[in-house]
């Protein structure tokens, strides 16, 4: 019966090694950019199977040194299929090995060190050999379950990846009971095809590593889309943090000035509000900023409770404030705005004794296709201007005045 491993070729066996060290190398560079370790796992495991393939040669071309070659061969190529696991693994769950996982590498481990003292020789360390490799190929072909399967998310190199997982557990599983049967039970000749076994183990593992490598680039695809994802919602959230009052929650002057005013979708027909809170600057002189900055956040309240969600509302200036009812009226408008006036009396502020009254000051314009907006908010805000100052006069008080506390 013809050993095929006498006949080991080293130019197979370096282009082999040379090939799987070149797909360890394409794969560990992306580690650099897509997260979890299973490209690490992956291209160190390669690693290790070249340098199993270097000491299966060295065995059949230093037979005085089979022994401890052998033992080379085994345990790397046992720790190429626990480091394939522990890609699949990663990949699929994400989640990190704990040492408990090392210890199933514990058992693969001591055959190879017992088995080539038992054995001797790579013809009679075959079958179990390949029956093991194939037990791990299959742990791992298993931890692909658990992989997930997103929406719009190529499936074609784990799919590829499964496929050549399955063949490999087939075709060692294969080289064990075929190789078994002629090894130990000598029947008469050797199948001629296991001679080219070298062969197909390298289509196949070019098929897992291919693979391999379609999946790293679709996981580098999803997380550059990923960080676009996030980098557009935060331009969407500075955008929307350049368009809004800090102090009030309310838009700003920018957002009035390029969403309203000049913006293409401004409305054409409705009413617009120029507002102004009474006495700011005295609340600040008398109580301190602190108690202005409440007065304003009551009045940017007052306006959200009375206003429906969808009527723009914006903080134009200090004491200032728009807001726009889309299709409504002048008179709907004001009456509104009378309500809002109610609704800021007896408001404690910080640092006042006693509640004190808030007061505002409106006019009201409306606006349409011919009369826009523009025009619309210079006319409120020339009636919000003349009704300041007939409250002013009514009260006999100048704005300056000392203010009664509760």
């Amino acid at each position: 019966m013809t050993d095929p491993f006498q006949n080991i070729s080293f130019l197979a066996t370096l282009i082999q090694a040379v090939g799987i060290v070149l797909v360890a190398g394409l794969l560990l560079p992306m580690t650099r950019a897509i997260p979890g370790r299973f490209l690490q796992y992956w291209s160190f495991g390669w690693v290790c199977l070249a340098a199993g393939l270097f000491s299966l040669f060295a065995s059949a071309r230093f037979p005085e040194h089979r022994i401890a070659f052998l033992f080379g061969y085994c345990l790397t190529e046992y720790l190429f299929g626990f480091l394939l696991w522990a890609g699949c693994w990663d990949y699929a769950t994400g989640e990190r090995l704990r040492a408990g996982h090392l210890l199933a590498l514990g058992p693969p481990a001591v055959f190879g060190v017992t088995a080539p003292i038992l054995l001797r020789d790579a013809l009679h360390l075959f079958p179990f050999h390949s029956l093991v490799l194939g037990a791990m190929f299959l742990t791992a072909l298993l931890a692909t379950r658990k992989a997930p399967i997103r929406p719009h998310t190529p499936t074609i190199g784990l799919w590829l990846v499964r496929a050549s997982l399955a063949a490999l557990v087939l075709l060692n599983w294969h080289y064990a009971a075929v190789g078994g049967t002629y090894v130990y039970l000598r029947p008469p000749g050797w199948p001629s095809y296991l001679e080219y076994a070298s062969l197909y183990d390298v289509l196949l593992l070019t098929g897992l590593a291919f693979g391999m490598v379609v999946l790293a680039a679709d996981r580098m695809r999803e997380e550059l889309e990923s960080r676009n994802r996030q980098l557009a919602a935060a331009t969407e959230e500075l955008a929307q943090a350049a368009m809004t009052d800090a102090q009030t929650g309310l838009l700003n002057r920018r957002a009035f000035d390029e969403q309203l005013l000049q913006g293409p979708g401004a409305p054409t027909e409705g009413s617009l509000a120029a507002i102004d809170l009474n006495d700011l600057k005295p609340i600040n002189d008398r109580f301190g900023h602190k108690a202005g900055d409440a007065a304003l956040q009551y009045l940017a309240r007052a306006l959200r409770t009375h206003f429906r969600v969808t009527d723009p509302m914006f903080r134009v200036g200090g004491d200032e404030f728009v807001v726009v009812m889309v299709g409504c009226s002048e008179s709907d408008l004001a009456a509104r705005l009378a309500r809002i006036d109610e609704a800021l009396l007896a408001q404690r502020l910080p640092g006042v004794d006693g509640p004190i009254d808030l007061g505002i000051a409106w006019g009201v314009a409306g606006f349409s296709a011919t009369a826009g907006l523009a025009a619309a908010y210079e006319a409120a805000d020339k009636a919000m201007y003349a009704r300041k100052r007939t409250i002013k006069a009514a009260s006999g008080r100048p704005s300056s005045h000392e203010f009664t506390v509760r």
